[in-house]
C-alpha cells in the first residue's frame, strides 16, 4: 500500500509550529515508505517565493496562493468570516479561515485521481510532531486496507476532529467523497449547513456516504471529550499541539480558542498576575476543570512572575450525565479525565522547555465529596466554576473559604432595575452574599448571557489580602447607542434614497488590496502627518462630513467622503455646525459614499453639486424585522433586497468608514481626527444639560488621564475601543493624535501593543 500525506501552513505560523513538524518528519519517517506534499501560503506568487523549510527527497512544497479556485472562494466569500454585524466573532461561521485545508488536500486528491493512484491520502495538521520512528508498517495499523475512510470521531460533539483524516483512494467511495467536499466549496453549498468549518462539512458528507455503504474506521471509537487525537492510537507516534501548545513562549493573546473568549477571563488572568507578583511559586485550585484550558491560561499568567505553578482541578469529567447537567446548569461538552490529564502533561512538558515547572493533580467526582478530604491552606487563588446549583457552589466555597483570593465565575446581573436573575441561576449570587468577613468585589463586565444579563467575576478577599488593582474594579461607562431618528423615519429615508440613487453604482465586495487609506474624522487633525502618510504610502484620504471643510481649507482634496446621518440638511450638527455649511464646497474629484439611511435632503444637496456618488446600505437596528428576535432579519418593508450587502462598524460615520473599507478590501488604515473628547471645557459648559435633563458633558477617566466628552462621542469612543481590541479584523492600523480620550484608548489597545502586519495574498492564476 502507498501512503501520501498532505499538510498546509501559512507564513505567519511556519516558525511557530510548522517548521518543527517538518523537521520531525525528516528525522522520524522512513523516507522510502511515504510521500509528503506540503502546501504553503503568504509568501508570494513567484517560484522563488517559498519557505526556507527542511528538504528531503520525499517532501514536495507547493504554493497554495496559486490555486485559483481557493483564491476565488476567499474573494467571493470574504464576508463569511465569522463576523456578523455587531455580534462577537464566531469561528464556527468562518469559512475563509478553514477553507485552506480543504483546497490543499482536494487539489492533491484531484491529481491522484487523474493518476489513478491506488493508495492512501492522509491529511495531517501542521501542528503535529512525530515522536518516534514511523514506517509503512505503522501506517498500516492506522489505515486498514479494507476501509474507505479513517477519521477521529467524537462522542461528545457531532463532528470529527480533522487533524488526521485518511482516504483510501483506491476505493471509489473515498474518491467520490473528496470530489463532493470540493464541490461543496466551489458551489458555496457549505453555506447551507449549520456550521462552516471543514470538520463540520466533512462529517455531514461522511454521514451521507456511510448511509450509502462507505466503510469508515473511527480511530477514537468511544473516546469522550474533545481530545480524541490524544486518546487514539495516533498518540503512539504523534503529539498534536493544538492551541496554546503550538507556542514555544506562550502568551495569553496567542492561545487556542478554548482559552480565549469573554473579556472577564482576561480579568481573571490579570488577577493571577497581580497576586503572583513577588512570589516564588503559585498554587491554584479550580472547580470545573472542563477541558483544562482555563488552567493553562491561569498558569501562563502566573508564569510571568514565578517559575513554578501547582494546579489542583476538580470536575465530574466523563461521569457527568444529562441529569447532572440539568441540575448544575451545564451546557458544555463532557471531557474525559484521561484526556485532560494528557493535555496538562503536554503543557507541563512544554513549560519544561521554557525552564518552568507546572505540576497538577486532577480529581474526578462530585466536589461535595471529593473536596472533603483535602486541605487548601497552601492555595494562593481558588477559582469556582464547577456546578452552579446553590448546594454545589456553597459546598465548594465552604472548603475553599480559607483561601485568601476566591473568584466565582458566572455572577449574573441585569442593568434594568426591574429585572431579576432567575432563581436557578442565583446559586453564585446567594453564596457570595452569605460570605462573612471578606472584602467583596463584583468586577465590571460587558459579557452577556443567553437570557440577556451581564455575567461577571465575583471576588472574595481576605481582609489582609493585597487589594485588587484599580483598573480591575473601576466601573466603565457603557453606552447603549440608539438611532438618532425613529425607525419609521429611517425606513422612509431608505425607500426614497433607493429611488434617488438607483442609477448610481452601489458598493460591492472587492478583492483585498495592499493600498493604504487615511480615514479622517471630525476632531483635531495632524495635517503634517496626514500629508506624510499620503506621500509615503500613496494613500487615499477618506473623510466624514465634518472633516471635509477642514481638509479643503488646508488644500487637501479627499478621495472619498462617507455620509451616514439620517437627519435633515437643515439644522445644527452634533459638532455645532450648520449642516448646510458642511456641504457648501464639494470637490469634483471626491467620491461621496451615501448610505441609504441618509436623509434625502442631504442626498439631493450632494447630487446637485456632483455626480460622483456611490450608494451602500448601513446596518442599523431601524431596518430589522422586530418580530424575529432569535436572529437578524431585514424588514422587507425597507425595500432592501434579500442578500444585500450591509456595512456595519458602529454608531458613527467615522467607524462605519472603516467597516466600508474592510468590505472594499482595504486593511492598511491610518486614523486621523479621532479625539472623542473636548479640549478646554469651561465650568459653565460642565453645568449644561441635555434634552433629558442629564449633564451634556460627561467626565471619564482612562489611562490615568481625565477627559470630558458627550454621549455621542463616548459611543464613538466605545466603538473604537472594541475595534482596537478586535484581533479578527487583521488590520494594519495606526492612530495619529495625542492628548485625547481616543489616544489613551489606542495606547492601551491590542493593535498598538500587539501589532501584527496584515498580509493577504492578492495573487491570481
Amino acid at each position: 500500500m502507498k501512503y501520501t500525506f498532505v499538510t498546509a501552513f501559512n507564513k505567519e505560523h511556519y516558525d511557530v509550529y510548522a517548521k518543527k513538524m517538518l523537521q520531525s518528519v525528516v528525522d522520524k519517517w522512513n523516507q522510502d515508505d511515504f510521500r509528503l506534499i506540503v502546501y504553503y501560503d503568504g509568501y508570494g506568487c513567484q517560484p522563488y517565493d517559498k519557505p526556507d523549510a527542511p528538504e528531503a527527497s520525499f517532501i514536495e512544497y507547493r504554493n497554495l496562493d496559486l490555486l485559483k479556485a481557493r483564491n476565488d472562494f476567499i474573494q467571493r466569500n470574504k464576508d463569511k468570516n465569522g463576523r456578523f454585524a455587531e455580534a462577537p466573532y464566531n469561528y464556527r461561521m468562518d469559512a475563509t479561515r478553514f477553507c485552506h485545508k480543504v483546497y490543499a488536500y482536494t487539489d492533491l486528491a484531484y491529481e491522484l485521481i487523474d493518476q489513478e493512484y491506488k493508495g492512501w491520502m492522509v491529511w495531517l495538521d501542521a501542528d503535529t510532531i512525530t515522536t518516534k520512528e514511523f514506517t509503512a508498517e505503522d501506517a498500516a495499523k492506522l489505515l486498514p486496507d479494507e476501509v474507505d475512510v479513517v477519521h477521529l470521531g467524537r462522542v461528545d460533539i457531532d463532528y470529527s476532529e480533522t487533524g488526521f483524516v485518511g482516504w483510501n483512494m483506491g476505493m471509489h467511495n473515498a474518491a467520490s467523497m473528496i470530489v463532493d467536499i470540493r464541490g461543496a466549496y466551489d458551489t458555496d453549498e457549505i453555506f447551507g449547513y449549520r456550521e462552516w468549518t471543514d470538520s463540520f462539512i466533512f462529517e455531514r458528507l461522511l454521514n451521507i456516504y456511510k448511509a450509502h455503504g462507505t466503510q469508515a474506521h473511527n480511530l477514537s471509537e468511544g473516546v469522550r471529550g474533545l481530545a480524541v487525537f490524544e486518546n487514539s492510537p495516533l498518540k503512539d507516534y504523534f503529539i498534536h499541539n493544538k492551541g496554546n501548545l503550538k507556542f514555544d513562549t506562550p502568551k495569553l493573546d496567542t492561545v487556542s480558542a478554548d482559552v480565549r473568549g469573554p473579556k472577564r477571563y482576561k480579568q481573571l488572568a490579570d488577577m493571577v498576575r497581580h497576586y503572583s507578583e513577588g512570589l516564588n511559586s503559585f498554587s491554584i485550585v479550580e472547580t470545573g476543570t472542563w477541558n483544562g484550558g482555563r488552567a493553562i491560561e491561569m498558569a501562563l499568567a502566573a508564569f510571568e512572575n514565578v517559575d513554578a505553578v501547582h494546579y489542583r482541578g476538580f470536575d465530574l469529567f466523563e461521569d457527568a450525565t444529562e441529569e447532572t447537567d440539568k441540575l448544575e446548569l451545564n451546557i458544555k461538552q463532557h471531557n474525559a479525565y484521561a484526556a485532560i490529564g494528557n493535555r496538562l502533561r503536554q503543557f507541563s512538558d512544554k513549560m519544561k522547555e521554557n525552564s518552568k515547572v507546572f505540576t497538577f493533580t486532577l480529581y474526578k467526582g462530585d466536589t461535595k465529596k471529593t473536596m472533603e478530604a483535602h486541605q487548601f491552606n497552601d492555595v494562593d487563588l481558588a477559582y469556582i466554576d464547577g456546578g452552579h446549583s446553590y448546594d454545589t457552589v456553597s459546598s465548594d466555597y465552604k472548603y475553599l473559604s480559607g483561601v485568601p483570593v476566591v473568584v466565582f465565575d458566572d455572577y449574573y446581573s441585569f442593568q434594568e432595575e426591574d429585572k431579576e436573575v432567575p432563581e436557578e441561576h442565583a446559586g453564585i449570587i446567594k453564596t457570595f452574599k452569605e460570605a462573612k468577613d471578606k472584602n467583596k468585589y463584583i468586577l465590571p463586565s460587558q459579557d452577556m448571557t443567553a437570557f440577556g444579563s451581564n455575567v461577571h467575576l465575583a471576588i472574595l478577599l481576605d481582609k489582609n489580602a493585597k487589594p485588587l488593582p484599580n483598573e480591575l474594579i473601576r466601573t466603565p461607562i457603557i453606552v447603549k447607542p440608539k438611532d438618532c431618528m425613529p425607525s419609521d423615519y429611517i425606513r422612509n429615508n431608505i425607500k426614497e434614497n433607493l429611488e434617488l440613487i438607483k442609477d448610481y453604482e452601489w458598493v460591492q465586495k472587492y478583492k483585498p488590496t495592499d493600498d493604504h487609506v487615511a480615514v479622517v474624522s471630525g476632531g483635531t487633525i495632524d495635517f503634517k502627518s496626514l500629508k506624510n502618510v499620503r506621500k509615503k504610502h500613496n494613500a487615499q484620504i477618506w473623510c466624514v462630513k465634518h472633516a471635509l471643510p477642514k481638509l479643503l481649507e488646508k488644500g487637501i482634496t479627499p478621495d472619498a467622503c462617507l455620509v451616514l446621518d439620517p437627519r435633515p440638511i437643515e439644522g445644527i450638527s452634533t459638532h455645532g455646525v450648520k449642516r448646510t455649511e458642511l456641504f457648501e464646497n464639494i470637490p469634483q474629484e471626491t467620491v461621496f459614499y451615501v448610505a441609504s439611511m441618509t436623509d434625502p435632503s442631504v442626498t439631493r444637496t450632494i447630487m446637485s453639486k456632483t455626480d460622483k456618488i456611490k450608494g451602500f446600505h448601513a446596518f442599523t437596528d431601524g431596518i430589522r424585522d422586530t418580530s424575529i428576535t432569535d436572529k437578524v432579519v431585514i424588514d422587507k418593508d425597507t425595500g432592501i433586497s434579500d442578500g444585500a450587502l450591509l456595512i456595519s462598524g458602529g454608531t458613527a460615520a467615522a467607524t462605519r468608514t472603516i467597516g466600508l473599507l474592510d468590505t472594499l478590501g482595504y486593511h492598511n488604515i491610518h486614523l486621523f481626527g479621532f479625539d472623542c473628547s473636548i479640549v478646554g471645557i469651561t465650568d459653565e459648559q460642565k453645568k449644561e444639560k441635555d434634552e433629558e435633563g442629564k449633564p451634556k458633558y460627561i467626565h471619564v477617566e482612562t489611562g490615568g488621564e481625565n477627559f470630558y466628552t458627550t454621549g455621542e462621542l463616548l459611543a464613538l469612543a466605545q466603538d473604537l475601543e472594541k475595534m482596537f481590541e478586535e484581533k479578527a479584523l487583521q488590520l494594519n492600523m495606526r492612530y495619529y493624535g495625542k492628548d485625547s480620550l481616543v489616544s489613551q484608548l489606542w495606547e492601551q489597545s491590542f493593535y498598538r501593543n500587539e501589532y501584527r502586519t496584515f498580509v493577504e495574498a492578492t495573487c491570481q492564476n
